[in-house]
């Protein structure tokens, strides 16, 4: 446990014990031991077989319990090395246990590439022969998958080379970045008082009401990565090297569609909600041009994004923060409260903030037998509390899907954001609801607003970052740190229009971005949730405990069936252009709510020409009516060999 010097209380640390006991246990060497021994008996009874075609429904189940199996061992040592790392990146010793975990279990699993690359050639005849078998039921999905990508997989041989190389390549490169970013701190003088802050206590600055606080924690944000920079960007190049290098290998045609995959979307599908989020860009100038005028300034910069209106209550104690979101989770299901109250109770929790620490949080759901852990970095902001509810609502989701396999565990990455965006709303509303004031409500309502640009219209933007910065790796060969600067400001720049301006300062800030290293075009999955709730949420409000009863089974389901699939059996058509529209048409009615308690508090002497923004004037916006491995973004997805992201990265 540690002191949080802002709210002067104990915050907990996780307790890994249901794991391993500590960092020496010497059941995890005994489990890495027994997982190779595992993949050998698999081998020896099954890859003969497999390589044949030839097997029954029956014999194919237990290949799959058997391979399943070797997946839920081998996590447990690879997560606990993982999460210690998280928390302890300057440790050496946890960080040589994560790399000999990772070396170990890549040499075991590449023995066994060749079980589901088979899979994915089973013919259309032998499927239709082998699906309806009960004892394959619960394995359909994940086989489908494997067939369904089976055209951009390449050869035993190959994927093992890829395999084996991993290590000391990519992977390398993306653990030299996570170490990197840890390890920053900010020198920063505050009240006359000269700090080192780390990544979530400086960024937490940028919520500040004093605007020299907010510029000067800018200027040192920029000044460190600036120092900071060229291991920084090597490594990204490097890392769009390695991406183009492999998707021209495994025949995609576009950097993002192999994100798309394993998301099972189309590109047309996710070209569509793109399209939607920038068709509506003009709500987030229609907003700052709102602020401006409420800060009384000229002139916004990119430091005054987040600046409160008004007086919001800072400094919520720890202890505050979770019986507010355990009431408000209780208020929607009893079922809610109950789940969220073990974390508390048996430390899934860790919430310092920690030199060394890595910045954010998330949300670690493991295997299905085990519980899920949260990390937070909790500063005693407001915002934390609405993190806080995020990382739970994925704690729900994972323990509501313990009863799927291994496999469909988690869902894929846009849907893994509705349970946690759903629980900030269910916060937020009983926040919003329980002020009185004017004030208080519309200073409350921008935090949400601009909470919901910061995962809407910014994960779009930077979703186009990666795409320009693909594109002109492909083109232009190596790209030069002012390069990518100034892609990172042309991007982020178009949601603003001119009702902000980026400064000089902000150029450099998409170093600090995990998702562009560890998940490549892992962020239009924010996006793709956010405006999934919002229309969820509005139908809760409508339907109560009719759609209630409804949605847990959607959150049971996990990753059981495609998102197309899910969705449909809420009678959402994914594919539908009106469906996003009308989560952007609920964002910018809250902006209009926003200006409405904004004339209020000016009095209705004052002429609404003088306090507001212009009318939302865009029409045809209003008329048409979000196998083994690392972390996703903000849990696990058990997919990719990526490491834990930051589901809330919400800075300059």
């Amino acid at each position: 446990m540690e002191e949080n010097k802002e709210c002067a209380e104990v915050l907990p640390s996780w307790n890994l014990s249901d794991l391993y006991a500590s960092d020496n246990d010497p059941k995890i060497e005994a489990d890495l031991h027994k997982g190779a021994e595992l993949a050998q008996q698999f081998i020896a009874n099954w890859r003969e077989i497999i390589l044949s075609g030839r097997y029954q429904a029956e014999q194919l189940a237990q290949a799959m319990a058997d391979y399943e199996q070797i997946n839920v061992l081998l996590t447990l040592p690879s997560a606990y090395a993982d999460l210690r790392f998280a928390v302890e990146s300057k440790n050496e010793t946890v960080g040589a246990l994560s790399q000999h975990c990772s070396e170990r279990i890549s040499e075991i699993f590449t023995d066994l590439l060749f079980f589901e690359l088979e899979l994915g050639k089973i013919t259309d005849d032998n499927w239709g022969k082998l699906k309806e078998a009960p004892s394959l039921a619960q394995y359909k999905h994940f086989i489908e998958d494997l067939r369904r990508t089976q055209k951009h997989s390449l050869s035993e041989v190959e994927e093992k080379l890829l395999e084996q190389t991993a290590n000391s390549g990519s992977r390398a490169f993306r653990r030299l970045f996570g170490e990197l970013i840890s390890r920053l701190t900010f020198p920063i003088e505050l009240n006359g008082q000269k700090r080192e802050l780390t990544q979530s206590e400086l960024l937490a600055l940028s919520h500040d009401p004093d605007r020299a606080v907010r510029r000067r924690s800018a200027e040192v944000l920029s000044d460190v990565l600036k120092a900071n920079a060229h291991p920084i960007h090597f490594t990204y190049n490097t890392l769009l090297l390695d991406k183009l290098t492999k998707d021209k290998l495994r025949g995609y045609t576009r950097p993002e569609s192999s994100r798309n995959s394993a998301n099972e979307l189309d590109d047309s599908t996710v070209d569509m909600v793109v399209d939607v989020v920038k068709s509506n860009y003009n709500i987030v100038a229609e907003y700052y041009r709102l602020k401006a005028e409420l800060l009384d300034l000229p002139q916004l910069y990119h430091y005054d994004r987040y600046a409160p209106l008004g007086e919001v209550k800072e400094n919520v104690s720890y202890a505050q923060a979770k019986e507010i979101v355990l009431e408000a989770f209780g208020e929607f299901d009893p079922q809610f409260k109950a789940m969220a109250e073990k974390f508390f109770a048996n430390n899934w929790i860790d919430a310092k903030v920690a030199e060394g620490k890595r910045g954010g949080a998330f949300c670690a759901g493991l295997v299905p037998t085990l519980h899920p852990y949260v990390m937070l970095n909790y500063t005693g902001s407001s915002r934390d509390v609405q993190t806080m509810a995020h990382e739970l609502g994925h704690g729900l989701h994972d323990l509501l899907a313990s009863k799927q396999n291994y496999f469909d565990y988690h869902p894929v990455l846009p849907l893994a954001e509705t349970a946690s965006t759903f629980a900030e709303m269910i916060v937020f509303e009983k926040l919003f609801n329980n002020l009185h004031t004017t004030k208080d409500k519309l200073a409350l309502l921008a935090s949400k607003i601009e909470d919901s640009f910061a995962t809407v219209f910014r994960q779009v933007a930077m979703y186009t970052f990666e795409q320009r910065a693909f594109a002109s790796r492909a083109k232009e060969g190596e790209l030069s740190l002012e390069r990518l600067n100034a892609i990172w400001q042309q991007s982020i720049g178009e949601m603003f229009q001119d009702s902000l301006y980026l400064g000089a300062d902000h150029a450099i800030t998409w170093l600090y971005v995990p998702h562009f290293v560890y998940t490549p075009f892992y962020v239009y999955a924010y996006a793709f949730g956010e405006l999934l709730v919002y229309s969820l949420f509005a139908r809760y409000h409508r339907e109560g405990e009719a759609f209630k009863q409804k949605y847990i089974q959607f959150l049971a389901s996990g990753g059981a069936q495609s998102p197309r699939q899910l969705l449909a059996k809420l009678d959402i058509d994914i594919d539908s252009r009106e469906f996003w529209q009308e989560g952007c048409n609920l964002i910018a009615a809250n902006v209009e709510k926003a200006k409405a308690l904004a004339q209020e508090l000016k009095g209705p002497e004052a002429p609404s020409d003088e306090v507001v923004a212009d009318d939302y004037t865009d029409e045809d916006s209003w008329d048409d009516s979000k196998g083994w491995g690392d972390a996703d973004d903000d849990g696990w997805d058990g997919q990719d060999e990526d490491d834990f992201i930051d589901p809330s990265e919400r800075g300059f």
